[in-house]
């Protein structure tokens, strides 16, 4: 969790922030924005803050605390996207933080659900109306990369934890 608090949240923050001041997106979209993260700070806050005085629940909190970075991710790159292109990045954090805390499929699994849900909005949004494209192939080639991320990631932590305790290997 603290590596989430420590990485993901400030580079989340930026790309938010960046988005809002650099496009300049409509005013109730970029408020509605400012409200989703304030949300979001206080709930990635609240979890960290308190999963460790509930040590038995710390497994359910790391995994509700990626769920919810998921959920966050959907109206803001909704609201954000046509305005600031790089808003795909918000999926990628998610399944990445998935693969630091849990298994192999829950990762796999976090990070088909961001990729897909991704892609469901660029084709409600359009972009593939009239074929694939070259902004339908750059949308496969970030949901391809969110899945690779995530797989790396994950390989990366295991790794670690072999080294560290040579016994699960």
């Amino acid at each position: 969790m603290q590596m989430l608090n420590r990485y993901f949240a400030p580079f989340a923050l930026l790309l938010i922030l960046s988005a809002i001041y650099f496009s300049e997106p409509d005013p109730r979209d970029y408020k509605l924005s400012l409200g989703i993260l304030a949300a979001s700070i206080l709930v990635n806050w609240a979890l960290t803050k308190y999963a460790y005085r509930w040590f038995q629940w710390v497994q359910y909190m790391k995994a509700l605390q990626v769920w919810a970075n998921f959920i966050w991710s959907i109206p803001l790159f909704w609201l954000l996207q046509p305005y600031w292109a790089p808003m795909w990045l918000l999926f990628a954090l998610a399944p990445a933080t998935a693969a630091l805390n849990t298994s192999r499929v829950h990762a796999f699994l976090c990070a088909a659900a961001s990729a897909g849900t991704m892609l469901a909005i660029y084709h409600q949004r359009g972009v593939f109306d009239g074929g694939i494209g070259p902004a339908g192939g750059m949308a496969f080639v970030h949901a391809g990369f969110i899945i690779v991320l995530t797989m790396f990631v994950h390989a990366l932590a295991q790794a670690a934890l072999r080294l560290r305790d040579p016994q699960l290997s």
